[in-house]
């Protein structure tokens, strides 16, 4: 064989070496290296934590900003229940948020906001409210509007789907004082152990 035979077996084995150094990795055209199988399903894996653990992160903020929504929308209810007694209420308590929500005779607006006084049980921040006698409280004389009063009342706030929207539930009464119970039913009167102070 001539050396120019030799030269050619030469190059075509240092190529066919090449390729096989370069395997399992296929190289385009351009010399980059592709991705393996193995490597493109651990990279899959690697995403499906992160994106997994982004929206446990997520739930959990979302749940805990509709939780201080809920406190602070029966705080609203007890600032409201407290004006409310102190003008229209002649001493005693709303019987209804919507009737909270009733403009009193030369008021422009009343004693809370829409979002919470114009439905009897109004969903607000994945939560449902409700307006309730207080333990020991009756029914008694009327308002400047012509409603009844109540002499206690009991608010509550409950998650409209429990573990998505909230975990705790939350009272309040004309004390002032905010409770809660872990789950969707809300503590309820007289307040004591598993109840307590919502934080």
């Amino acid at each position: 064989m001539t050396r120019t035979g030799f030269r050619s077996v030469g190059r075509g084995f240092t190529a066919r070496l090449a390729r096989h150094k370069a395997a399992p990795h296929e190289i385009d055209q351009q010399g980059h290296r592709g991705m393996t199988l193995i490597e493109l399903c651990i990279v899959i894996v690697i995403l499906a934590v992160l994106m997994a653990t982004g929206v446990a992160t997520l739930m959990r903020a979302r749940v805990t900003s509709n939780e201080a929504a809920a406190i602070a929308g029966l705080r609203a209810i007890y600032s409201a229940q407290f004006a409310y007694t102190a003008g229209c209420g002649q001493g005693f308590y709303a019987t209804s948020l919507v009737v909270l929500g009733a403009k009193p005779p030369g008021n422009p607006q009343g004693y809370l906001s829409e979002d919470l006084g114009s439905s009897l049980t109004p969903a607000r921040n994945g939560y449902t409210f409700a307006l309730a006698p207080g333990a020991g409280g009756i029914t008694v004389s009327e308002d400047c509007n012509g409603n009844e009063t109540f002499t206690h009342y009991y608010a509550s706030s409950a998650p409209a789907v429990l573990g998505q929207t909230g975990t705790r539930a939350f009272a309040i009464t004309q004390a002032g004082t905010v409770w809660e119970a872990t789950g969707a039913v809300p503590p309820d009167e007289p307040f004591e152990p598993p109840d307590r102070m919502a934080q």
